[in-house]
């Protein structure tokens, strides 16, 4: 067959494309062989081999890049279920997603590593707001929200705390190490949340 005559496109992910994933990919790399202290935009820049430019393009700190990176390794632990499963499964996943990502992959120590840079450094603290709390509380809070309309838990249930009930006990058990992040915490946590939602156990006596 002869040419067309036209410009052949380029085979493979476009180039944009792959300068982002090459700029997440060194990005981890960095974090995991030297720390939250290794990772720089310069040194993102050059390891991916792209222009400092090109790192800012995309994100606008070191802090942005970390947590997608991480973001990168983790999968996406705020999703639940496919399927029309229960509230207390649906929750279920999505602390089971996170317990595992922090005890199976080196996702756990970086968290811990950053979380412990964000108190001296207000971009990585923004960054992990934006990249990493508020998509997986937004997205537990639409479950509890949409259960509270059904009538499946209390009127009065207060979802930022409820949330907060879920989640803080995995960090907790990550940073302080007092007891491991096993495999039934996930469903333990959901249980009890859920039981005292639903049936008004651990009101203050006054309410009852």
């Amino acid at each position: 067959m002869g040419e067309t005559g036209g410009p052949r496109a380029p085979r493979g992910r476009p180039r944009s494309e792959r300068a982002r994933a090459a700029v997440l990919a060194a990005a981890a790399e960095l974090l995991v062989s030297g720390g939250v202290q290794a990772v720089s935009m310069e040194s993102i820049a050059a390891r991916a081999r792209v222009s400092k430019s090109t790192v800012y393009k995309w994100w606008p700190s070191r802090g942005h890049v970390m947590l997608e990176s991480l973001s990168s390794l983790t999968g996406d632990t705020s999703a639940g279920p496919a399927g029309g499963g229960s509230l207390a499964d649906a929750l279920t996943a999505e602390v089971g997603a996170l317990v595992r990502a922090f005890r199976d992959t080196s996702a756990g120590h970086l968290m811990a590593d950053l979380v412990a840079a964000a108190q001296a450094d207000p971009g990585i603290r923004t960054a992990l707001d934006e990249r990493w709390v508020r998509p997986r509380r937004a997205a537990s809070a639409r479950l509890l929200h949409d259960a509270v309309d059904r009538g499946e838990l209390r009127p009065d249930t207060d979802v930022a705390a409820a949330v907060d009930q879920l989640f803080a006990p995995v960090y907790h058990r990550l940073l302080f190490r007092h007891r491991p992040l096993d495999g039934d915490l996930a469903a333990t946590l959901v249980r009890q949340l859920l039981d005292g939602l639903g049936t008004g156990r651990g009101q203050p006596a006054e309410d009852r």
